[in-house]
């Protein structure tokens, strides 16, 4: 038996289905639904046992919000959420284990409560029967079929067995070439950066140039940290490690961009600072400065 994932949209129009494809592009900052822009929908997770390749059982339902941009995109509004549930969930916890006092502080009680209020709801029954009804495929013949949550991001194409094997052996070979222009300097990136691009015109092998221009693109970083000019971004990320320490899931909760390194060295100390009462014998929180060619917008997701 398998566990699947669903995701509902109550939209104003009426019940909408909203794919993985298309949640993982909204999550990860990819895809957008700017007919939902500047306002805020109620959207369901429905958890579902599956058997036999058929859905057999709803395990669970929550319900919870998407808090649209004027672009109708989620990132943003998704991760800030996230800091402020570890934020109440902390303080809490804290206040259970503060029993030294006579005094009660109610705060961290009441903000917790606020924003489960502004961030959880709870579906109806008339909401829960839509939500079976499509699950088990128990829709009228009278009524409309479901309408499909549409984003903008175009969808790919397929990509078969044989394809996504061949993607990782490349993979595999592309961390190797990585690994090897790391360990030269600005001087050697240059010339590495020239004769593979007159290997690519001599040997009639296009993939020279994709080398000549990753070999750019470090010489370029590393010219970036010497001179410190530039775009740059200063972040800070939490790690929360298992109980042996061996592995942990890391989070960006707070970025900011700056004209400068001095002045990203500068933001990344006060985002630390801000950020260290999530510091924990399970969790750590780590500052890192990187220019722009370094920095990548899905990882602050």
């Amino acid at each position: 038996m398998t566990v699947s994932v669903r995701f509902y949209l109550f939209a104003p129009d009426g019940l909408q289905r909203i794919s993985q494809r298309v949640m993982d592009g909204l999550c990860q900052g990819r895809d957008a639904m700017p007919q939902f822009a500047g306002t805020k929908q109620k959207v369901v997770n429905a958890i579902i046992e599956v058997e036999n390749g058929k859905p057999a059982r709803i395990v669970n339902i929550e319900g919870t919000y998407l808090d649209f941009d004027s672009a109708g995109k989620i990132q943003e509004s998704l991760w800030r959420g996230v800091v402020e549930a570890m934020d109440t969930h902390d303080a809490l916890e804290r206040s259970k284990r503060a029993k030294a006092s006579k005094v009660v502080d109610l705060t961290p009680k009441l903000n917790r409560e606020r924003w489960q209020r502004e961030n959880r709801w709870t579906p109806s029954k008339r909401d829960l029967d839509l939500i079976a009804d499509n699950v088990f495929d128990r829709q009228k013949s009278s009524s409309p079929p479901l309408k499909a949550a549409k984003g903008v991001a175009k969808k790919p194409p397929p990509l078969t067995y044989e394809a996504k094997a061949a993607i990782d052996e490349i993979r595999t070979k592309l961390f190797t070439v990585e690994g090897k222009l790391e360990q030269l300097g600005e001087q050697s990136l240059k010339g590495l950066a020239f004769e593979a691009r007159r290997l690519a015109k001599d040997d009639l092998n296009p993939l020279w140039l994709g080398v000549a221009e990753a070999a750019d693109r470090r010489g370029e970083i590393l010219a970036r940290h010497r001179t410190g000019k530039g775009a740059w971004y200063a972040s800070v990320e939490i790690i929360r490690w298992d109980t042996s320490r061996r592995s942990g899931e890391s989070s960006s909760v707070a970025h900011e961009k700056c004209n400068s390194k001095k002045e990203a060295e500068e933001a990344a100390r006060k985002l630390l600072s801000e950020n260290a009462k999530h510091f924990s014998a399970e969790t750590s929180v780590e500052a890192r400065v990187v220019c722009d060619l370094e920095w990548n917008s899905e990882e602050a997701s």
